[in-house]
This record gives C-alpha cells, structure tokens and sequence, in this order.
C-alpha cells in the first residue's frame, strides 16, 4: 500500500512539473507572438487586441470591424484563449457577438480550419502556426473567403448563402 502510494504521489508530481513547463514554454512563446500579433494589427484599422488582465495574456479579446464585405460596418468581438499546451495544442476561440454566418454556430463555435488540430484539409493547427495566423485567418477567412466556400459549420445557412446571398445578410 505504501509503495502504490508513494508511486501516485511521484506521478502527481511528474504531472505537476510538466505543467509547469507547458506554462513557461506558453508563456515564452506568447512573448514573442503577442508583440508581432499587435504590430499586425496596428497596421490595420480593422482589428482590435484586449486583455481583460495583464498578468494572464494567454486570454484576450479580438474586436473586428470589417471596411468591407457582406458584415461591413458591424463590430464581432471573439474570446481567445491560450492553453498551456500551445504550440502543440491550438488556441480555443468563441465568438461572443451573435451572428448569422455559415462558419459560426449559435453558441459562437467556429468552423476555421487553422484552429483545428486534426483537419482533413492542408490548413490545420501546426506547432509552426501561431497567433498573427489565426488572427489574419479571422478577417479574411470568416469575413472574406470563407462566405464563398463550401465548408460550413452550419450547413443550411451555407445552402440558403450559396443559393441566394442577397437575401441572406
């Protein structure tokens, strides 16, 4: 009995440590990310980079206002998240703005390839991704491109888009 214990007890603490070090390495490499993803956006008058603290940066919030396109003029503000397992994980986003959009369910789920870590398509997760990806993909993929393409994560607004986009916005 004493050994089973002492055995849970060094796997806790295996545990422990690797989180520590998923944590540190997270936090190393949104360092790094978060200086170029905000140089990025800066550039643009589109998009807007928040955090709610500034001791968690591995949480923020990403303001788009689309200049053009269908959703023109609107403001779509998303929760992204930083898990400790980032790079090899990819980021978790939410949109918290309520849209109609073939690419975003109800409960602000996003169908976009590149936060998919298994993806059938070229354009999934990689631990060579990182953030200013995922946040170009969301101005051009769910504002731009992805309006046209047939993968959608709600399929019949995807068929009343494709079959008649004037009456769909």
């Amino acid at each position: 009995m004493l050994n089973l214990k002492a055995r849970l007890n060094g796997k806790v603490d295996e545990d422990r440590q690797y989180m520590q070090t998923r944590v540190a390495v997270r936090e190393r490499l949104l360092a790094q990310e978060l200086h170029e993803l905000e140089q990025t956006l800066r550039n643009q008058n589109q998009c807007r980079l928040t955090f709610p603290s500034t001791s968690e940066r591995h949480e923020m919030y990403l303001t788009i206002t689309p200049q053009e396109g269908y959703y023109r003029g609107g403001t779509f503000k998303f929760h992204i998240s930083v898990p400790p397992e980032y790079n090899i994980v990819p980021p978790t986003v939410k949109c918290l703005t309520r849209i109609w959009h073939p690419n975003i369910a109800e409960d602000g789920a996003i169908c976009l390839s590149i936060l998919r870590q298994n993806s059938l398509d070229a354009f999934g997760w990689r631990p060579t991704r990182n953030l200013s990806e995922v946040g170009n993909s969301f101005s051009l993929f769910l504002f731009k491109i992805a309006m046209q393409l047939y993968f959608t994560w709600n399929f019949s607004d995807g068929i009343l888009f494709r079959q008649n986009s004037d009456v769909y916005i």
